[in-house]
């Protein structure tokens, strides 16, 4: 088959390598038909990676392990933490909870850029006829990851004196997928702030209104959700949130969240929430949300391009020329 080898310096080679061959009992070989690029696998693409990455992955069961209860031509998305099926977390669905996670598909195990992928049986998800294989991509890191952010903050911030307005601070990908999904959710309010006017004006067009950051006006917002992983988009969102308000890190960063102590902090009340992944439990309400707001879900994906055309792709999609490529495999 056909894989992707990120080498780092954003290079990438296809080069030809063995299809995988089931490991354990309930192995299952996907033919991946879809793959979407995520701003996290910049990372991959600047410094390289062991490991086939892409986490974003629809396809088709090929073959199956013995115990694998699941059917080859079955249409799936690929859930990627390798969570351990047995914990009480798990045995209750809530599989982002898994204590016992051996790794995410796309880092630390090969992924979605080559023609076949190795997964656990009980990492599929079947998607239904009326969802394409591009619609399965964006229920997962895009819609699914939000819409449990959302969530979460929502438990949280039940306070009859919370104001409707929500903020989104960073809008690649992750954030405007997350201005979309507080639309498909309710949410009418709905602001966004970044410091790329491109990035900005997009958001402006999927609905929301340009928020002018100034840490020395009261917070405003009863829900942020901090989607840069940057130290400024981190400090606008813990201020930018009312007394009493939920603010979400849901944006991934290597560095240090440095929280320098205020006058204006230290007198505020507000959840600071760390937002990791969607569980299983959420699949089929966001697979109607999905269903609901379909045409605006879609107008996230810039291309659908070939999988030669996978690094010429990553150049422009680092370059924030592109919102939400996809790579077509097996076509």
């Amino acid at each position: 088959m056909r894989s992707a080898r990120f080498v780092g310096e954003n290079k990438i080679e296809i080069k030809d390598i063995e299809l995988p061959t089931l490991f354990n009992e309930d192995d299952v070989i996907v033919k991946v038909t879809c793959c979407g690029l995520c701003g996290s696998d910049k990372r991959l693409f600047k410094e390289g990676s062991p490991y086939t990455p892409g986490h974003e992955i629809a396809g088709i069961v090929h073959k199956v392990g013995p115990k694998a209860q699941i059917k080859p031509g079955t249409r799936v998305i690929i859930y990627i933490p390798i969570f351990c099926g047995n914990c009480k977390f798990c045995l209750a669905g809530e599989t982002n909870r898994c204590q016992h996670i051996d790794g995410l598909i796309g880092w630390q195990r090969d992924g979605g850029y080559a023609e076949y992928v190795l997964v656990p049986s009980k990492n599929l998800i079947p998607i239904p006829d009326d969802i394409t294989d591009s619609d399965g991509v964006l229920l997962l890191d895009t819609v699914g990851t939000a819409a449990h952010a959302i969530r979460m903050a929502t438990r949280l911030n039940v306070s009859p004196t919370s104001d409707s307005k929500v903020l989104v601070v960073g809008c690649g990908p992750l954030g405007l997928g997350t201005i979309l999904t507080f639309q498909a959710m309710g949410y009418s309010e709905i602001y966004a702030v970044d410091p790329v006017e491109d990035r900005l004006t997009i958001a402006e067009e999927f609905g929301a209104t340009r928020y002018t950051s100034d840490i020395d006006l009261k917070g405003e917002f009863s829900i942020v959700i901090e989607a840069s992983g940057s130290a400024p988009g981190r400090k606008t969102a813990i201020y930018a949130v009312e007394p009493g308000g939920a603010v979400v890190i849901l944006g991934e960063s290597n560095d240090p969240f440095v929280i320098h102590p205020t006058p204006q902090l230290r007198r505020k009340d507000f959840y600071l929430i760390r937002s990791f992944y969607f569980n299983l439990n959420e699949v089929k309400d966001n697979i109607e949300l999905y269903r609901k707001n379909q045409n605006s879900f879609q107008k996230l994906v810039s291309k659908i391009v070939t999988f030669d055309q996978l690094q010429d792709t990553f150049i422009e999609f680092s370059q924030g020329k592109t919102i939400k490529p996809f790579v077509k495999l097996n076509s």
